[in-house]
């Protein structure tokens, strides 16, 4: 629960990782989900394989003061 609000609380944009690499990205969770979920469905594809990150807005010493 603590990790949810983290991530609301800091603007950044998230990323689609597929064997390690970016493949798309969007400020929109959801709408990345969706976009995954189409290019790599379950079925055809490891979870292991794909990866959503998010990359943070601002500097490291900003976000962990804000925590």
């Amino acid at each position: 629960m603590e990790q949810d609000n983290f991530f609301k609380k800091h603007s950044g944009e998230w990323l689609l990782l597929f064997n390690d690499e970016i493949v798309d990205h969007s400020v929109n969770l959801e709408d990345l989900l969706k976009e995954a979920d189409e290019k790599y469905p379950a079925e055809k594809f490891p979870d292991d394989n794909i990866k959503i990150s998010k990359v943070l807005q601002g500097t490291p010493r900003n976000i962990l003061r804000d925590r």
